[in-house]
């Protein structure tokens, strides 16, 4: 029986670990600084952004981001305040961020 509850607290034990990976995704708050994030990847892009549903995060060599905003197409990218976006849709945008070299990487996928 003391076995049997050995194993069955390991194996919690694992589980729990599981969901705190480093280097793993995790949720993260939609903030002035992770807005700038996507506003300057979105710069060099013909995507802009009219709001932010969610943002996950991943720590690596840097920062990778992935958004996923409604957004238009086919204009200056950055913030859709500022252009004619009549009809935003769903898009995944992502973003590898790493300051210390000025590097940043931007993909964008959905309609």
């Amino acid at each position: 029986m003391l076995r049997a509850f050995l194993v069955i607290m390991t194996l919690a034990g694992v589980a729990k670990a599981d969901e705190q990976l480093y280097g793993g995704w995790s949720s993260a708050a939609i903030t002035p600084d992770t807005r700038a994030v996507l506003l300057q990847a979105l710069s060099t892009t013909n995507v802009c952004v009219s709001s932010i549903v969610s943002v996950r995060s991943q720590v690596v060599a840097g920062t990778n981001y992935e958004f996923r905003i409604d957004g238009c197409r086919g204009v200056r990218g950055g913030d859709c305040a500022s252009v004619s976006c009549v009809s935003p849709r769903a898009l995944v945008v992502n973003v590898f961020d790493q300051p210390l070299t000025r590097t940043t990487r931007v993909s964008v996928s959905g309609a």
